[in-house]
């Protein structure tokens, strides 16, 4: 007869020895389109200045950026779900463009962006509506 606590010990060691590859993958999918995400909203919140520049009898119109709007910004990021601290937009916005630009070269984007807003001085914070 098998004694159930020695087989529950030894599944318990021979579980605890090999790869946790469940908790890796897991791990991966909650970054799973931060980057992509950070970039989307960073493009939202970019505020342009419409020209009509007059081409050969016609008028087109060119969209020049002149800014960007944090608040928009930080909208867009609780929008898609990802925690958004309760420091100033602006500051906020800044780290997360400097975030991007330093992800941008990385073999694995959404890790990267998220190692640098964790880094940062930012204490970021998930804000709920309860």
């Amino acid at each position: 007869m098998i004694n159930f606590p020695v087989v529950l010990l030894c599944i318990t060691l021979l579980s605890g020895c090999t790869s946790n590859e469940l908790v890796k993958q897991n791990n991966q999918d909650t970054n799973r389109g931060y980057f992509s995400d950070a970039s989307k909203c960073s493009q939202s919140a970019m505020n342009k200045q419409r020209l009509n520049v007059p081409t050969a009898g016609t008028q087109t119109v060119v969209e020049i950026p002149i800014g960007y709007d944090a608040n928009i910004y930080v909208d867009c990021m609780k929008h898609t779900g990802w925690p958004v601290p309760r420091a100033d937009p602006t500051e906020y916005l800044n780290v997360s463009t400097a975030c991007l630009k330093k992800a941008q070269g990385t073999e694995n984007l959404d890790e990267s962006y998220e190692d640098c807003i964790k880094r940062s001085r930012l204490n970021v914070e998930v804000i709920t509506d309860k």
